[in-house]
């Protein structure tokens, strides 16, 4: 039996996929290596001062539990300040926000009138900074941070050459299902094997949108965070990097972090971030951008592949390329992150399906941006989901 013949088209397919998935099993070998940094004492690191800065939209109901954890930080408080800005919340929100910093004088709230999004209203935090300020933490609404991580985060600013600083966000969840199980281990995934094999190499892992740190320095170089984006993080990680600056992941740092547990959260969720790293493709310098800016690209790739195979252009050994790299990233985020059996359980009985839906909302989002459709943010309350994203 002889392969099927491979067209030019199937062929260009093929050679990319093979780029993504030799990257792939690069980061599942580099991600067992620990860097030297994170299994040693933490280092005296002090600042003139360190803003925490939280904002938050319709979060009545996460905002007292965030608040508590930021009380149990373990941290010089006298470097420390914390700004919330509401943004325009139509709940009660800004009233939990104000009761809390009434005992607290080096805690302050923005309340906007207008909802700007999260990159400019962190914007506004910055610029209403009147003190000397060195670091800026930004926390979401619907985070725990644990009492030690916000010293593991900040730790790597010893080095003048940090720019930017990413903890491992720890997935959580109110009700177990398989779209939370499948976000678990997305979550998995990308931080325990990909961040933790970039921050290896030292090749920039990207922040995420909470439990994240810039200098505030390398923020400004950059023109601060791009307002009006969806991905303001994944921007900003790629314009410092760009100017120079060294990104940490920092997996000891960890918050706890709710994931999408609804169908709808996530499909609305993954049509955002999608369209944030389209928007992120301005900033690509290098091949390495490239990738991160790419996002789920892999997933288009490995139809076109398969569509090739159904036509008979290529063999279907083909598609073991992508298969064998990603069932190792798999098995090592599981190894590293050790869910209890039940979760375990699930992941194992909906990977598939909720892999053919990941693939489908990855084809959505690539055709509402040839279509230029609007992408909203939606509210928890009314998306049947206890996440935001």
């Amino acid at each position: 039996m002889h392969d099927p013949p491979m067209s030019t088209a199937a062929s260009v397919c093929i050679g990319l996929m093979l780029l993504f998935s030799a990257r792939r099993l690069l980061w599942v070998l580099a991600s067992w290596v620990r860097a030297r940094e994170s299994t040693g004492a933490l280092p005296r690191t002090r600042f003139d001062h360190v803003l925490i800065a939280v904002s938050f939209r319709n979060e009545q109901e996460s905002l007292p539990s965030l608040l508590a954890s930021l009380d149990e930080l373990e941290v010089d408080s006298e470097q420390l300040s914390i700004c919330l800005i509401d943004d325009a919340s139509t709940d009660s929100s800004a009233a939990v926000a104000a009761a809390w910093i009434k005992e607290r004088p080096k805690a302050r709230l923005i309340s906007l009138r207008e909802n700007v999004g999260k990159a400019e209203a962190l914007n506004r935090a910055l610029a209403s900074t009147s003190e000397r300020l060195d670091v800026i933490v930004v926390y979401d609404a619907d985070q725990r941070p644990h009492p030690d991580s916000l010293r593991r985060l900040i730790a790597p600013f010893a080095d003048a050459n940090t720019a930017a600083v990413c903890g491992y966000r720890q997935p959580t969840f109110h009700k177990l299902n398989p779209v939370a199980a499948y976000a678990c281990l997305e979550a998995w995934t990308h931080q325990l094997v990909n961040l933790a094999a970039k921050d290896t190499l030292g090749l920039n892992p990207p922040t995420m949108g909470g439990n994240c740190a810039y200098r505030r320095s390398a923020l400004e170089r950059v023109g601060g965070f791009p307002s009006g984006a969806f991905s303001e993080d994944v921007e900003v990680s790629l314009a410092v990097a760009n100017n120079g600056g060294r990104i940490r992941f920092v997996e000891q740092s960890v918050t706890d972090h709710l994931v999408a547990d609804s169908l709808r959260h996530f499909i609305n969720q993954r049509v955002r971030w999608n369209h944030g790293l389209a928007a992120a493709r301005r900033h690509v310098r290098g091949l390495e951008s490239a990738f991160v800016a790419a996002g789920y690209m892999d997933r288009i790739l490995l139809v076109l592949v398969a569509s090739c195979v159904v036509a008979d252009l290529a063999s279907p050994l083909w598609l073991l390329v992508f298969a064998v790299p990603a069932l190792a990233a798999l098995f090592t985020a599981l190894a590293k992150a050790r869910p209890r059996p039940l979760l375990l359980c699930m992941v194992a009985a909906t990977l598939v399906p909720m892999f053919f839906l990941d693939i489908g909302v990855t084809l959505l989002s690539m055709l509402r941006g040839v279509s230029q459709r609007r992408v909203v943010w939606i509210d928890r309350r009314t998306a049947g989901s206890t996440t935001q994203g």
